[in-house]
């Protein structure tokens, strides 16, 4: 890993702080199903558990920030979702329907009845698809930075990528190389508005980026959004699990307008947007985001159920 790109975002974009001498973020892996899903766990008696996926073109290191503050509150999981982060999976694998199957086939290998579940980015519309068919597994979801209904407000490449073949075949063809260093620099820089991720996260993103079967992985999943999305739109107002959507306020990829149009359409939800975040807006946001996971979870779920507009919207500066 040696390619100038890489050189470069060590040097200008990785954090300046310490890494700790142990990397609980090394690979761990288990056999669940026809997958082999990359995971961290740290069990916690007597609490409530949150399960944790993970972004694009991200991984569960995307919780490495976060997880010394939740492992003092939560039972954790977290797990990169076949064919995104370091779990590998086909092209026939991607799509939201299919892979909250796979959300419940892992709480089922790790025996978790019942959790609160945490979905940024592609994890948004596959959360919601597990809310959607499997209400009974979830005490409640958060939801943030990426797409939940049909069509979703998000920048004109994102769009494009959606919305024409002809583009997600370039995508995966003769512009694959110009794509890859594109999604590496948004997971390293343009994703953040102040956060810097570890040298250790950057190389990861650099190995998740420029392997070319995560990549045509990536662009299947998009594919599926016309589909799969319109069929998430048509339930949401049914939905009756309890739903936390955050988000960053300058996100550049999936505008925060994507918050508010998803509060008309969730019966229980409360909105937070993090004024000075962007799209990886729960490490952007950093201690502001704990605070508001963690309340949302230990302290009765902060909807308001006496009236008719369920919607709370807070803006954290």
């Amino acid at each position: 890993m040696t390619h100038s790109i890489l050189n470069k975002a060590l040097s200008e974009y990785a954090s300046h702080l310490p890494e700790p001498a142990i990397d609980l973020f090394v690979p761990k892996y288990v056999p669940v199903g026809k997958f082999n899903v990359r995971y961290l766990r740290h069990k916690k008696a007597n609490a409530p558990t949150l399960v944790l996926l993970n972004g694009l073109p991200q991984s569960i290191r995307m919780w490495e920030s976060a997880w010394e503050t939740l492992s003092a509150h939560f039972d954790l999981l977290a797990f990169d979702i076949p064919g995104f982060g370091l779990s590998k999976a086909e092209e026939s694998d991607m799509s939201p329907r299919k892979l909250s199957r796979v959300v419940i086939e892992v709480l089922d290998h790790f025996g978790i009845d019942k959790a609160h579940l945490v979905g940024p980015d592609v994890g948004v519309p596959i959360t919601l698809a597990t809310a959607i068919d499997f209400p009974h597994r979830l005490h409640s979801i958060n939801i943030f930075d990426g797409p939940g209904t049909y069509p979703p407000k998000l920048s004109p490449i994102l769009n494009a990528v959606i919305k024409s073949g002809f583009v997600r075949w370039l995508a995966k063809g003769i512009n694959k190389k110009p794509v890859m260093k594109t999604n590496f620099l948004t997971a390293v820089k343009e994703g953040y508005q102040q956060y810097r991720p570890s040298k250790r996260a950057i190389e990861e993103y650099y190995k998740i980026t420029h392997n070319e079967q995560a990549h045509r992985c990536a662009i299947a999943f998009f594919g599926t959004y016309k589909e799969d999305l319109t069929w998430i739109d048509q339930r949401l107002s049914e939905l009756q699990v309890p739903a936390l959507i955050t988000w960053g306020k300058n996100d550049p990829f999936v505008f925060a307008s994507n918050a508010a149009q998803l509060a008309t359409r969730i019966p229980k939800n409360k909105v937070v947007i993090f004024d000075n975040a962007s799209h990886f807006s729960s490490e952007d946001a950093g201690q502001d985001y704990l605070d508001t996971i963690t309340q949302w979870c230990l302290n009765g779920l902060g909807y308001r159920e006496e009236s008719s507009q369920q919607t709370e919207l807070k803006t954290v500066a």
